[in-house]
């Protein structure tokens, strides 16, 4: 396994009632890069992890019972952490796809977020942005090109 560098970190800077939030990575010429994003583009790369942790487990949630070895079926029952190596694979993996995502265009990045974290329609992302449903359509089609490319996946 290769080094891993944390690929991005959160600021947060407190002003009387102001907070802003920051986000400080390096692009794709490895030049460090601050854009300040608001409490709910936060809040939506939280859930964006979730998820992700989500669709990591969910082949192993979809196994059928008579598929699993016994000691499988010992350790779903018993309640346990994961290890320090899961743990770390899950933040590897949780990190690149947050950097990944970070890459994208910004219009991409911004109807990705609409379409699968907020659950907007084409149609809808559509209206709110002023253009056709098929400029959304190719722009989440390119997005998902885009981060498969940036995955090596």
């Amino acid at each position: 396994m290769s080094h891993y560098k944390k690929s991005y970190e959160f600021h947060i800077e407190v002003e009387g009632d102001i907070e802003r939030i920051y986000v400080h990575f390096h692009d794709g010429e490895n030049k460090q890069r601050e854009v300040e994003i608001s409490k709910d583009v936060l809040q939506e790369l939280n859930l964006l992890n979730k998820s992700i942790r989500n669709i990591q487990r969910s082949t192993e949630r979809h196994k059928e019972y008579r598929e699993l070895a016994d000691e499988e079926l010992i350790m779903r029952g018993a309640s346990h952490a994961p290890s320090a190596e899961e743990e770390a694979l899950n933040n590897i993996l949780i990190e690149e796809m947050k950097s990944a995502f970070l890459k994208l265009p910004t219009v991409q990045a911004r109807r990705y977020l609409l379409a699968h974290v907020y659950g907007l329609s084409y149609a809808e992302i559509a209206e709110a942005e002023g253009c056709a449903i098929s400029s959304v359509n190719s722009s989440l089609v390119i997005a998902k090109k885009n981060l498969r490319k940036i995955l090596g996946k």
